[in-house]
């Protein structure tokens, strides 16, 4: 019974157990019930009008921009990446899919037809594409940089993998209507440059480099340097074939680096062979900005002066003048008052007797009659043979120089010192600087005589330290020695090659510091050599100019055609061996010691050099005009390297002589070409007529008349030496006829010219100017007359009646060893419009419209001003009473209606919160169950409705806000049930 008992309790516990333990089981099969609910309800699936970065694996058709695919998609879409044939107007980063579509892609492994950008691809396209690479087969419209397939498009490409056939940029490789850099690529093994050269009907900046890389590259033999230098020239338009160049040429293209880089002085401004070549042009152009006047023939006299006793000879003879120059103030540059005279020094000489010595002439202070002048004498006359100067009377001359007034009322005379050497038959004319002082006498009948000359000595040679030859400037010694040239034979330097020490020309600068500027060569920091011709700095020009020059100047062949006997003269040896040679300067030095015997204390870099191009440029003087000093020299045009443009405007003109400027504030360097190319003026007639002119000289003038502001004026000498205006033609040849000079008013020798004036502005430009003085007139003021009757507009008039057709050898007056050539016909070197300008010379009248000054009188309505009184009005500011209102502020006692903030103790029906257990009637979510058409969504079936962002009507939250809140709310209650029937067991147990 007790057993009995006993099972009957231990079933009934045991029961009990298993019932508890199902009871746990169910409320954890509840808990994951609602676990799961709540992981259904949040994870249902919506479909709306959206953007989406990832959809299914549908078929969409959508007006949608997609990112990747993996469906089939006709749509208008930019896509990144796709897997799906896709038809659309699309932009594809990335495709694996058939498309066709106006696309820009980046990336395809599929066919596409489509207006497309491709940087990558591996699809067949047909496309008007830009492409850079590519390894398949386009047929498109396509600028291509890089490829390896064949390609017919109008693209640019950059890469790509496949076949296209759209209207689009891809990266495609292109063979086709197309600008490619890469297709075609021409390797230079000198400069290494891989340039392009375009594939089909296209259009290259750089075809005609690329031909010229590869010609020259089949010779193989220029240096990098030579090459660009030759590109350049063929890009600028040098018509040459570099495949045809000559061993010659290439070895003077290869010099070029070496003589083009080495250091030069930059204190020295190079007169370059462009320039010359641009001084010719302009001289036979007959450019009246440039163009010397032309003179009535029949009206120029010898000068009267000129008939003296010449103090070689010791007869009397009409002799000829040539260089002259005034004495002059050093600083400002003007014509000193000696003792109420002008005194100009000249070089004089019997014609044909080999005679050039200095002569003193003097005339009243600013007077121009010509027939005024008076003759001094010789001033070194009865001073020859002094030990100290070593001076003798037939072996030595004395050119040009200049001249200044010392204090004590002596004349300090620069000159040129030129003995004549015996040693070798052409080292003659050994030029050097001398000075010497001159006492001078005012007799009681008012001619002047030379009371002694003192200190006479040499100044300069170009020597300048204890070497043997001269650093700066070229000594006599240098310039003698024999000199082997570029073909091996031993060139003697007594021909064309000039030494130059000569024409010193006295300034005196702010600070009474004494300079000479005067006529050299190089020396040894930039010598005369071959070496020269590859120095690419003394051509100037553009690339083409230096390399067809440099082409001209080695061509020994190089020929011009001779004007009278139509015959080709070979030019070439005879340009190289000069341009070899050509070492023309302007140099200057400082003086030191007392002016009245002064030495040299600082010897300077030339000012102007024409290393190359010119071996003489002559005659340098300065005027200064404000703050800037300007230089002019002279020279002849054959005495330059390049023939083939001086015998141009020779033959064009008759003549080559010119006037060359420069400009600078600092007077010992940095010099700039006037006019941009350095020409000033130019001759205008043949060098054989009465009329022809050289040997220019500018000194600043004293109007006071604005016509003649910024103006200098120019002498010269007129009528070339030895007689040369009496020839005549007789059976073709020209001949003296002494009988005919007899009856045609006796010789025309050489003599000064009219003046004339040229303007010079302050932007370094300059122009001639209609206006000529008498003959000989060396200081233009406020009284000297104007000659309107010796200028003229017609060339015809400047000749004598014999003189035109006459033949005459340059080489007889300039020394230049031409053939005979016939002077030019008059007609075409008319320049009439220069002449006109004169006429505005009336515009001086419109001054009378000063009268307009009269409206001054319109400053009466000045009285207008009295309307100032109405600025009594001001007193209107008296409504500033109607400030008063401002009590009206009082109303601010409103403010007490704060008080109506106690009823922030409304603020305790914020217990109204506790409502919020009325979340518990979560159970009113049944009335939320017109909400369950979500189940639909999980069909999958509401692709074709729209509840984006629809909102609950009792709650206005959206229907996926509150399926989630639900399955939330059963977790937790499922959670509390099973923890709460976990409790209670463990306390029943």
């Amino acid at each position: 019974m007790s057993r009995n008992n006993y099972n009957y309790f231990g079933e009934t516990k045991t029961h009990y157990k298993l019932y508890k333990c199902g009871k746990n089981w169910a409320v954890m099969g509840i808990s994951l019930f609602s676990l799961g609910l709540g992981m259904l309800v949040t994870g249902q699936t919506v479909s709306a009008d959206v953007t989406a970065t990832s959809t299914s694996s549908s078929a969409v058709r959508t007006d949608a921009i997609s990112a990747s695919s993996s469906s089939a998609a006709k749509a208008e879409t930019t896509s990144a990446s796709s897997s799906s044939a896709v038809k659309a107007e699309t932009t594809s980063a990335s495709s694996s899919s058939a498309v066709k579509a106006e696309t820009t892609s980046a990336s395809s492994s599929s066919a596409v037809k489509a207006e497309t950008t491709s940087a990558s691809s591996s699809s067949a396209v047909e496309a008007e594409t830009t492409s850079a690479s590519s390894s398949s087969a386009v047929k498109a419209k396509t600028t291509s940089a890089s490829s390896s397939s064949a390609a017919k498009a109008e693209t640019a490409a950059i890469t790509t993998a496949g076949v296209a056939n759209a209207d689009s940029q891809t990266s495609a490789e292109v063979t086709a209507d197309s600008t490619s850099t890469s297709q075609v690529v021409t390797n230079n093994s000198n400069n290494q440059n891989n340039t392009a050269q375009p594939a089909g009907n296209s259009t290259s900046t750089t075809q005609s480099t690329n031909q010229a890389n590869s010609q020259i590259s089949n010779q193989g033999q220029l240096n990098q340097f030579a090459t660009g230098f030759v590109n350049r020239a063929i890009s600028e338009g040098a018509n040459v074939d570099p495949n045809n160049f000559t061993q010659a040429q290439i070895d003077a293209l290869n010099k070029l680096e070496k003589y083009s880089t080495t250091k030069k002085n930059t204190d020295t401004t190079q007169f370059t062979y462009y320039q010359f070549q641009q001084t010719a042009d302009k001289l036979a152009e007959v450019d009246p900005q440039y163009a010397i006047p032309y003179f009535k023939a029949d009206q120029i006299q010898n000068l009267p002066a000129a008939t003296a006793k010449d103090g070689q000879t010791g007869k009397v003879a009409n002799m000829d003048i040539w260089d002259s120059w005034p004495v002059q103030d050093p600083t400002t540059g003007e014509i000193a008052n000696w003792n109420g005279k002008q005194l100009v020094i000249a070089m004089m000489g019997t014609p044909n007797a080999n005679s050039n010595h200095l002569y003193l002439l003097y005339n009243d202070y600013g007077g121009d009659n010509f027939a005024g002048w008076k003759n001094a004498g010789d001033i070194f006359a009865g001073y020859r043979g002094d030990k100290k100067t070593g001076l003798e009377i037939f072996g030595d001359q004395e050119w040009s120089g200049s001249a200044y007034p010392l204090d004590d009322g002596s004349i300090q005379l620069f000159y040129t010192h030129s003995k004549y050497e015996t040693k070798t038959i052409n080292h003659q004319n050994h030029q050097r600087i001398a000075t010497a002082n001159l006492k001078m006498k005012l007799n009681a009948d008012g001619t002047i005589s030379i009371a002694s000359v003192d200190n006479d000595h040499t100044l300069f040679k170009g020597k300048d330290n204890a070497s043997a030859n001269g650093t700066h400037y070229q000594t006599f010694d240098q310039w003698a020695h024999n000199v082997t040239m570029f073909d091996g034979h031993k060139e003697d330097f007594g021909g064309a090659d000039n030494f130059a020490m000569r024409d010193p020309h006295i300034v005196k600068d702010s600070q009474g510091n004494r300079y000479l500027v005067f006529e050299a060569s190089t020396g040894d920091d930039d010598y005369q050599s071959e070496d020269q011709i590859y120095d690419l700095r003394n051509y100037g020009g553009n690339a083409k100019f230096q390399l067809e020059s440099l082409f001209n100047l080695i061509n020994n062949d190089y020929s011009v055609k001779d004007k009278v006997t139509g015959k080709m003269i070979k030019i070439g040896r005879d340009m190289r061996v000069r341009a070899s040679q050509a070492n023309a300067a302007i140099g200057i030095i400082k003086l030191g010691g007392t002016e009245n015997n002064p030495t040299v204390a600082e010897v300077y870099d030339p000012i102007i050099s024409a290393v190359m191009v010119s071996d003489e440029i002559e005659r340098p003087d300065i005027v200064k005009i404000g703050d800037t000093y300007y230089l002019f020299a002279a020279s002849r045009l054959n005495r330059g390297t390049n023939d083939a443009a001086w015998r141009k405007a020779n033959d064009k003109v008759g003549d080559n002589v010119v006037t060359l400027g420069w400009y600078s504030k600092d007077l010992t360097k940095g010099f700039k070409p006037l006019n941009g190319n350095g020409v000033v003026l130019t001759s205008t007639v043949p060098a054989n007529w009465r009329t022809a002119t050289y040997s220019y000289y500018a000194v600043p003038t004293r109007s006071t008349d604005p016509r003649f502001k910024n103006t200098v004026l120019i002498t010269a000498y007129m009528t070339n030496r030895n007689r040369v205006a009496d020839y005549r033609n007789k059976d073709g040849k020209a001949v003296l006829d002494p009988d005919f000079i007899q009856e045609n008013n006796g010789e025309h020798n050489s003599t000064w010219a009219p003046s004339f004036l040229l303007r010079v502005n302050p932007d370094g430009t300059t122009r001639v100017l209609p206006y000529v003085t008498n003959q000989g007139v060396w200081d233009f003021n406020n009284a000297t007359k104007l000659n309107t009757n010796i200028m003229t507009a017609k060339a015809d008039e400047a000749y004598l009646p014999w003189e035109k057709g006459v033949p005459f050898d340059n080489g007889s007056i300039l020394g230049s060893g031409q053939d005979w050539v016939d002077s030019m016909p008059s007609d075409p070197y008319t320049p009439t419009a220069p002449t006109a300008p004169t006429a505005p010379t009336a515009p001086t009248a419109p001054t009378a419209p000063t009268a307009p000054t009269a409206p001054t009188a319109p400053t009466a309505p000045t009285a207008p001003t009295a309307p100032t009184a109405p600025t009594a009005p001001t007193a209107p500011t008296a409504p500033m009473a109607p400030t008063a209102p401002t009590a009206p502020t009082a109303p601010t006692a409103p403010t007490a209606p704060t008080a109506p903030t106690a009823p922030t103790a409304p603020t305790a029906p914020t217990a109204p919160t506790a409502p919020t257990a009325p979340t518990a009637p979560t159970a009113p979510i049944n009335p939320s169950q017109p909400t369950t058409p979500t189940k639909p969504v999980q069909a999958g079936q509401a692709a074709a409705t729209n509840f984006v962002d629809q909102r609950l009507p009792q709650t206005g939250e959206t229907d996926q806000q509150h399926m989630t809140l639900s399955g939330l709310l059963l977790l937790a209650m499922s959670s509390l049930l099973g923890l709460f029937g976990m409790t209670k067991r463990q306390r029943k147990e």
